[in-house]
């Protein structure tokens, strides 16, 4: 990683030139089986062990508002999981953002503290303990080194921020208790000591120090090995040796887990979090670019003398392995889909700021579809009023007979109805406050896949909150610029590969220009008007009319699939109807999202991927069109003109010259033994050898974090059928299951989406 321009920050590179612990993973005796590569060379201290497989690799993750530890396992860290992947344990703890960790061997974790104290910890998870268990306090001020790294069983080199590079001998290493000791200084002169310096980053193996210099414009970055030496009146460090040559401008952070593979991954200003590996005893040549994702913070692996690849049938465990319990085995369910409840009307429930229902205000529903594509302003076409009861809900039924504008923009839109309720009033102290609600309805004659989805979408709508209209709605409002939007929230959250959001609500307020928005919007003037009152607004206010500003391609998350160790993963997607997106709506200076949309075509089109695996686990993403649409309405008796702008999906839309898919963020931190073993056990269900399992009815999960579009962030689900579906095909490995687990139910029932392990 890079360096830190403060004492506060900065980077510590871990190595453990020792035996790997072997109480931190479950590691079968088979495991040190085939081929092997051993550290050359030894020094006191480094004692011969088997070649292991299965390596425990820890991430000091700062991403968030608080620093985490996170445990992943090095499955074949002999071939840098050539046809693997790092797994994600699930398995954290918190550690502090301005405290640094190295690691030590034997599962000892070193930890200097915010204050620049020592500690020693102990990871005890493999046997149900702590991941940080505490060990010995050293005390001590390490403040002053800009750079630890650990060289094994009994050396510590640690480089100080005037350049000068300090050699401490651990006593009792496996231990973490032993004294720490001062043994030499090597002088900043030395062009070993130049390179630490330098680096973007610093780890060794044994006797190796390795040093990362990221590229430049011109010209790529590389990793080289220097060899450490104490023979009395020899050079403390050899000649320089290049391992690794294509390290490209956007890679800052290194690790080993043994001798022989190496592992790189970028950090700010990229925020991919994607590791790569490479491997070779000479010149390391590249053996997996997507090794891991969503690995983001400093990097320690708790490093082997000698590495192995384990059992080619072996499936990987984190941990003690349970007894495999009883479980159905998954079959297809061929019954019928589920005749939906009456999708022929539009629902919902108003509520004031504080949560308190919104009685007796009148409700007017209006077709949203209609707004012309030539970006000209078009009176929204009324379907319908209402009165919200006491408890705030509000029913108006679809009419019989579409107007023709709806009726048309429906059959393009697979037969759904997607529409905006709005509902007006003012408080005692006179704020005019306005509810919105975008809601769909689907008439009997519509496709069975259009009104399934209506109808499971309404299941879980949540109230609409009425919001104050703001003097700055007076007026029109310039718009940002894509350059501008970059700086949001929502932006910054897609530029990770991971999915960091899942199924989590999106925070109520958007900036898309900035981080997320701070302050109370229902503190007007100094008022507070979220508990006030609400009453019908004399005037009322007319019809919306809306205009089409701009326009974005943007590809949205609609299905993913999951096929961990011997399986291969499926997902179909056809561009007739099968998707909601939520809208979002700006009032004042922030965003929220105010229910959703279908989205869909009367062209048929299928995209997807076909056989990924095994480690594979990714989302499928296609271009939609979302537009940037201007409302405008008048109150008062038509005195008061407002503006307000909303963010709503289109059409599939495949840009020119772009792709009709591709894929998303990786979730392969859902599949696997630690996500497994915490399912309920009725989710779970196995594959059998050489047959496939999919899911091809109800809805799918909600996707929090599926697009970001003109800087907002918007969610997502699909409903599954016989064209869009998830598919896990097992192979034909029969050490143990292909087993699965339903994330939100058993997987013949509504599952959402499945798991692998």
């Amino acid at each position: 990683m890079p360096k830190a321009s403060s004492p506060r920050r900065f980077v510590l590179s871990a190595v453990c030139a020792s035996a790997l612990l072997a109480t931190t993973l479950t590691v079968p005796a088979a495991f040190a089986d085939g081929p092997a590569r051993a550290v050359d060379g030894a020094r006191e201290g480094v004692t011969a062990q088997a070649c292991v497989s299965g390596i425990a690799t820890y991430v000091h993750d700062v991403s968030g508002e608080e620093g985490v530890l996170r445990k992943f396992l090095d499955w074949d860290p002999l071939t840098g999981n050539a046809t693997g992947a790092l797994h994600d344990t699930g398995v954290s703890t918190p550690l502090d953002t301005y405290s640094r960790f190295f690691t030590g061997g034997h599962g000892i974790i070193y930890v200097v503290t915010d204050e620049g104290a020592l500690k020693t910890y102990k990871d005890n998870t493999a046997t149900g303990g702590a991941l940080l268990t505490p060990v010995r306090n050293y005390g001590g001020d390490w403040s002053n080194y800009a750079t630890i790294v650990s060289g094994g069983a009994n050396r510590i080199f640690a480089l100080t921020y005037t350049g000068a590079l300090d050699v401490f001998s651990i006593a009792s290493p496996a231990s973490g208790t032993g004294a720490i000791t001062k043994v030499k200084t090597v002088a900043a002169t030395n062009a070993a000591v130049i390179a630490m310096d330098r680096a973007n980053d610093v780890w060794a193996v044994g006797s190796k120090i390795y040093t990362l210099r990221r590229g430049i414009a011109d010209r790529l970055g590389e990793v080289k090995q220097w060899t450490y030496n104490e023979t009395a009146g020899a050079a403390p460090f050899s000649a320089d040796t290049v391992v690794v040559s294509r390290v490209d401008t956007k890679t800052f952070t290194g690790w080993s887990p043994g001798p022989g593979t190496f592992y790189t991954v970028g950090a700010t200003p990229d925020h991919s979090g994607v590791a790569e590996s490479f491997t070779g005893s000479g010149l390391a040549e590249i053996a997996n670019d997507d090794v891991g994702s969503g690995i983001y913070g400093d990097v320690h692996a708790d490093i082997a003398s000698c590495l192995a690849s384990p059992s080619a049938d072996a499936k990987p465990v984190f941990g003690s392995v349970p007894s495999e319990e009883p479980a159905p085995q998954a079959v297809t369910d061929g019954s019928l889909d589920p005749v939906p409840q009456n999708p022929a009307e539009f629902t919902g429930k108003f509520t004031r700021g504080d949560g308190s229902p919104a009685a007796g205000l009148p409700v007017r529903v209006e077709a949203i579809d209609i707004t012309s594509e030539s970006m000209e302003e078009k009176e929204l076409t009324t379907l319908g009023t209402a009165v919200t009861a006491a408890d705030g809900t509000w029913k108006i039924s679809l009419p019989a007979t579409l107007p023709n504008d709806v009726q048309e923009a429906a059959a393009a839109n697979g037969g759904a109805v997607n529409a905006v309720a709005h509902v007006d009033g003012r408080t005692d102290s006179g704020q005019l406050m306005r509810g919105t609600d975008f809601v769909m309805a689907a008439p009997a004659t519509a496709p069975a896949t259009a009104r399934a989805l209506v109808a499971s979408a309404a299941q879980d709508d949540t109230p609409s909150k009425l919001r104050p209209v703001t003097d700055a709605m007076g007026q029109e409002s310039e718009q940002p610029n894509e350059v501008q939007t970059a700086y949001s929230w929502a932006s910054e959250d897609e530029l990770s590969s991971r999915d960091t959001l899942g199924e989590q609500a999106l925070p109520e307020y958007q900036s898309d220009t900035s981080s997320l928005p701070q302050g109370d919007p229902y503190i007007v003037k100094g008022v507070d008007t979220k508990a006030m009152d609400i009453r019908p607004m004399d005037g009322g206010c007319d019809k919306t009319k809306s205009k089409v500003i701009d326009t974005q391609i943007r590809y949205t998350a609609v299905v993913e699939g999951h096929a961990a160790w011997d399986s291969k993963a499926t997902v179909e997607y056809d561009s007739k109807l099968a998707t909601n997106v939520e809208v979002a709506v700006k009032t004042g200076s922030n965003w929220t999202i105010e229910g959703s949309v279908t989205l869909g075509s009367s062209i048929s089109a299928s995209t997807g991927y076909t056989n990924k695996g095994p480690h594979f686990a990714k989302q499928w993403k296609v271009p939609i069109e979302y537009k940037k649409i201007r409302e405008t309405w008048k109150c008062n008796y038509g005195k008061d003109t407002y503006y307000r702008y909303r963010i709503q999906g289109g059409k599939y839309k495949v840009p020119d010259g772009g792709a009709v898919g591709k894929y998303g963020k990786d979730v392969r931190n859902k599949d696997g033994s630690g996500g497994y073993y915490k399912s309920p056990q009725s989710h779970r269900a196995w594959v059998a050898r050489g047959s496939n399992f999919q899911l091809g009815k109800n809805r799918s999960v909600k996707w929090a974090g599926a697009v970001s579009a003109f800087g907002v962030k918007l969610g997502s689900s699909t409903q599954y059928d016989s064209d869009h579906k998830q598919r896990i095909t097992a192979g034909n490995k029969s050490n143990a299951r292909h087993d699965i687990w339903g994330k939100n139910d058993k997987v013949s029932g509504k599952p959402g989406v499945f798991y692998s392990f």
